[in-house]
């Protein structure tokens, strides 16, 4: 474990909580950085103190979210979803923070991480660094050259730290409801209802009930989900199509393992990331069966809490950010 950091502070500059779903992102490295004894702050552009000493500081932050950060030549700033890094030349550093996805396209970024080349700090986490050359920022909102900067191809995790993750938790009592706390999209580039509707049908025939929560529309509080899902008969995550092309590790496996379910995913990637110890069936109505006939497969899920306590937890990415700088 890294215990040094060569800056005086974190600061989290990021959405309020529960404004935006990056907010749990951010709410899970506070939580990580002030477990380990960091001195860690969160403001966000319409909340921040004027008179704060923000040199020498560790800021995460997101693109959207950046627009009243302090800009210094003395701090390190890790920006996930950045439509201009530009707007960081002349910074102490700039770290370019994406999701560890192939052959990944959006309104902001395309690219692919090559996990052959790239140098790997840490599970589901790879390094990048700068060279010499000049890169093109072309997207929805700039098109320009600037100097090279670094890459971290991250993957999010479970809110829950080490300590926190209670094997006993794969025998709280299940209801007979499936409850689902995230986004279900219909359109675009995050559409996964068609992968969603196999299941469902088979939910439905099997006479339970699926209960969902956009967290876009009622966004609930960390403490909410983690008791729904603990209740949920299953604890599943059903990726669209997009998302099974691009490998995307997400975190809803990471945390629904955590809170005591066996994983359940339709996804090859995530399959291999948990070194088979979870559910795995990319035709989602079989996923359903062959999830009902595992669930209490204590074993399965106690293999599979465990690598996500060792391996996937924000203690795991924040040591792996610490690594590279």
């Amino acid at each position: 474990m890294i215990t040094s950091i060569p800056y005086s502070k974190v600061v989290i500059w990021g959405h309020p909580l529960y404004s935006h779903t990056h907010s749990y992102v951010h709410s899970s490295y506070y939580k990580t950085f002030k477990h380990l004894g960091y001195d860690v702050y969160w403001f966000h552009d319409g909340e921040y103190p004027k008179d704060f000493d923000y040199s020498n500081c560790l800021f995460i932050t997101e693109g959207f979210a950046d627009v009243n950060i302090p800009l210094n030549e003395t701090s390190c700033y890790m920006v996930m979803y950045c439509p201009s890094p530009k707007k960081y030349e002349g910074v102490g550093r700039y770290i370019d923070i994406r999701m560890a996805a192939k052959n990944f396209k959006d309104h902001i970024q395309e690219y692919s991480l090559d996990k052959e080349t790239a140098t790997k700090v840490g599970p589901a986490c790879y390094f990048v660094p700068k060279t010499s050359e000049k890169v093109r920022i072309k997207n929805d909102y700039h098109d320009y050259e600037m100097d090279d900067f670094d890459i971290l191809y991250i993957s999010w995790a479970t809110n829950l730290l080490p300590h926190e993750i209670d094997y006993d938790d794969m025998y709280i009592p299940r209801e007979q409801n499936i409850y689902f706390c995230g986004t279900i999209g219909t359109s675009g580039e995050g559409e996964n209802i068609s992968n969603w509707k196999p299941f469902l049908a088979e939910v439905h025939k099997a006479g339970y009930q699926f209960i969902p929560n956009n967290p876009w529309a009622n966004p609930l509080s960390d403490e909410e989900v983690i008791r729904r899902m603990r209740e949920s008969l299953l604890g599943v995550d059903i990726r669209g199509p997009l998302h099974i092309k691009q490998g995307l590790l997400t975190c809803r496996v990471f945390k629904n393992i955590s809170y005591g379910h066996l994983g359940v995913t339709n996804s090859e990637e995530i399959y291999n990331e948990l070194e088979g110890k979870c559910v795995y069936n990319p035709d989602t109505a079989q996923l359903f069966h062959d999830a009902m006939a595992q669930r209490e497969n204590a074993k399965l899920i106690e293999e599979g809490m465990k690598l996500v306590k060792e391996n996937h937890t924000y203690v795991n990415r924040v040591n792996s950010i610490l690594s590279i700088l």
